[in-house]
């Protein structure tokens, strides 16, 4: 649901009007302390007023962003993406603002430390090229909207579902439930399985014993079923043909074109229909064969 037009406004008044009494009473009461005492006040009362900007820039960001539900932005998987990137840049700002607010309360002259901080920021260039490059990565992630929050990918060997897309890193949760915070400049080749349509394969293990012309008939009637009342499918199920001779069973290949994010289950369901129907068909399923050897 879109934000109300009047709730940014009114968002912004009360940030306006705290910031106002707070610093009021904190002149009243800053008055009567000694100088330390007094800066070190001032300093946590910046803190505290960071943090409290830092928290409604937050939900301002939040309802800004899920208000943009125009072209330029495609999905609510890039809004999310979006929202996670701007966040990130607005919490390193609002660091380094309070920092530089702290020092300024304690008498250092920030000028100075910025201008001097130039300078070293030569010599530290070279050690700093990671870090620009994670940002520059996290920039183009979402400008060339590869991947998204929300989407099933595979990164560098890692998978699972985007959790979110900082100005930094990049972070996964896999199916085990494992977090994998993955910096964006080292993301290189990337396989997105949640992009227009999936495929899902299964493989179904024939007995040497039926007569194979038999088996896939009765595979490709019971996917010609499949395709009428399984949800999820694009179309129905295919059966390709054998994919290989076992020792102990013929591999038959099905493929069938569903959903994103609908593939596993479809291909639950698959197997589930083929044992049921050879069930009835009195076909039993062939066992994979064990091998024992016994020493001399």
């Amino acid at each position: 649901m879109a934000a109300k037009p009047t709730a940014v406004p009114e968002l912004l008044d009360t940030v306006n009007d705290t910031l106002q009494n707070a610093g009021q009473a904190a002149g009243q009461i800053i008055t009567y302390l000694p100088i330390w005492l007094s800066k070190l006040l001032l300093a946590a009362i910046a803190v505290l007023l960071g943090a409290l900007v830092i928290r409604l820039g937050r939900r301002l960001i939040n309802r800004l962003v899920q208000g943009r539900r125009g072209a330029t932005v495609r999905s609510p998987g890039q809004r999310e993406t979006l929202r996670s990137l701007v966040i990130s840049v607005f919490n390193y700002t609002m660091y380094f603002i309070l920092i530089t607010v702290a020092l300024g309360i304690f008498g250092v002259n920030v000028t100075s430390m910025i201008a001097v901080a130039g300078v070293g920021g030569i010599a530290i260039g070279f050690g700093a090229q990671t870090l620009v490059k994670d940002v520059i990565s996290g920039i183009f992630l979402w400008v060339e909207g590869n991947i998204t929050v929300g989407d099933i990918v595979e990164v560098n060997g890692l998978s699972g579902e985007v959790e979110a897309i900082a100005i930094r890193t990049t972070t996964i949760r896999h199916y085990s439930g494992n977090l994998y915070v993955i910096p964006n400049g080292d993301i290189r080749t990337v396989t997105n399985m949640t992009r227009s349509f999936k495929r899902a394969i299964v493989d179904i293990r024939l007995p040497y014993e039926e007569k194979l012309d038999r088996l896939l008939d009765i595979l490709a009637d019971e996917m010609e079923k499949a395709g009428q009342d399984v949800p999820g499918l694009s179309e129905t199920p295919q059966v390709l043909g054998v994919l290989s001779y076992n020792p102990d069973a013929i591999i038959v290949r099905i493929a069938a074109m569903c959903s994103v994010k609908e593939n596993w289950g479809i291909e639950r369901e698959l197997r589930k229909r083929v044992k049921r129907r050879f069930d009835q068909e009195g076909i039993q399923m062939p066992h994979v064969l064990t091998a024992v050897s016994a020493d001399p």
